[in-house]
């Protein structure tokens, strides 16, 4: 083990248990109305880490985050973005749905049915599956398979991912898989999403997206795979929490194994630190997206180069994709990232589970206490556990 993991994997435990409450799993412990909430997306994820783990408060508070949110499912099968129950008030985005608030509860559902068999709780919960699911099939837009994201229509809610994203699609495919499993019915062909969002020269034509946009690509500079598609466009951006949903759901080819490892190594260069951001590369004023980004928040600008969403290192989404990359026997991989992880925060004296890390900088950004990092600790000790 790590030297150093244990303590700070510890404290990620005690949080999770700290944030469930008889509502849910609330995002964080501070004081502030929206930390108070029950939100689709953070209280899911902290639910996945106790799964995993079989702590049983953690997985009680999954519980009661998916009642709560199922209650408060929309008539067109809407599953809230967050909920503040005593005050029943309810959100399902801002300016635009959450789209993944949808396809995290589809996961959560599922995931919690098959770790516990707790019919009762399953009873009351699988039809608000089967409802949300058809909303999802409505999102497509175009029936051909793929769910459709608007620009801030899922946890990046300030950053410029939108379209057939590799996120969302990665998402549902888990959590209809797991569905399917549990109603007896054939796994989803899954060949055509991966094949997009990883083009490369053995891409099928009959797959392709896009043939004007795919023409445009050069398969041999790709190293993961892609954020997002959008007519005429395949974005190769990466993106850490898609590429981790897709590592998590398949198995990497030898080619592809290097690619990933190089991509691994140009980060290290770059960012001069063995850490993974949840974007890469990080937008610019001179960027072709910027205008798209610097316009787009609600309270504050936080996307500066290096922060947030931008180019900001979120552990959540490291941990998630150290997770898929031990899954892919990329153990090397794995504990240098994690290490590396360990001796930026215990050099922090203000360490307290922020959301993010700075992407130039390394210092600690956003709010404390947060479950989702607390998850990011669990999914490293899950790696961890595969790569010993």
């Amino acid at each position: 083990m790590i030297q150093g993991f244990s303590e700070i994997y510890e404290d990620a435990v005690a949080l999770l248990e700290d944030l469930c409450t008889p509502e849910g799993i609330l995002a964080s412990t501070i004081e502030a109305d929206n930390y108070k909430r029950i939100w689709a997306r953070d209280s899911i994820v902290c639910g996945l880490a106790g799964l995993k783990i079989g702590n049983d408060t953690v997985i009680e508070g999954l519980k009661n985050s998916l009642l709560t949110l199922a209650d408060h499912q929309n008539d067109l099968g809407m599953i809230p973005s967050n909920v503040l129950p005593k005050e029943n008030d309810v959100s399902y985005g801002s300016l635009v749905g959450r789209i993944d608030a949808n396809t995290w509860f589809v996961l959560g559902c599922c995931m919690y049915y098959q770790e516990t068999k707790d019919e009762s709780t399953w009873h009351i919960l699988r039809p608000k599956v089967e409802k949300c699911l058809s909303f999802l099939k409505a999102t497509e837009f175009n029936n051909k398979g793929w769910l459709y994201t608007p620009l801030s229509g899922n946890w990046a809610d300030e950053y410029p991912v939108h379209g057939y994203t590799l996120y969302d699609n990665m998402l549902r495919l888990w959590g209809e898989n797991l569905w399917n499993t549990i109603a007896g019915k054939e796994p989803l062909d899954s060949d055509r999403a991966f094949q997009n969002f990883w083009p490369s020269h053995e891409t099928e034509e009959g797959h392709v997206y896009h043939k004007t946009a795919f023409q445009q690509l050069d398969p041999d500079s790709i190293l993961h795979f892609i954020a997002f598609m959008l007519p005429g466009k395949y974005d190769t951006r990466f993106d850490a929490a898609g590429n981790a949903l897709a590592l998590l759901q398949t198995r990497l080819n030898a080619h592809q194994k290097e690619k990933i490892s190089q991509f691994i190594d140009t980060l290290t260069s770059e960012i001069g630190s063995a850490l993974i951001p949840a974007f890469w590369p990080m937008i610019t004023e001179k960027s072709e997206d910027w205008n798209l980004l610097e316009g787009n928040y609600s309270f504050s600008f936080k996307n500066h180069p290096g922060a947030f969403h931008n180019g900001g290192i979120w552990p959540v989404w490291m941990g998630l994709f150290c997770w898929g990359l031990a899954k892919n026997g990329m153990h090397g991989e794995v504990k240098n990232i994690i290490s590396t992880f360990v001796d930026v925060v215990r050099e922090k004296p203000d360490w307290n589970f922020q959301e993010y890390i700075h992407g130039k900088t390394l210092a600690l950004g956003g709010k404390t206490q947060m479950g989702y990092t607390a998850s990011g600790i669990v999914f490293m000790k899950l790696a961890l556990h595969l790569s010993e």
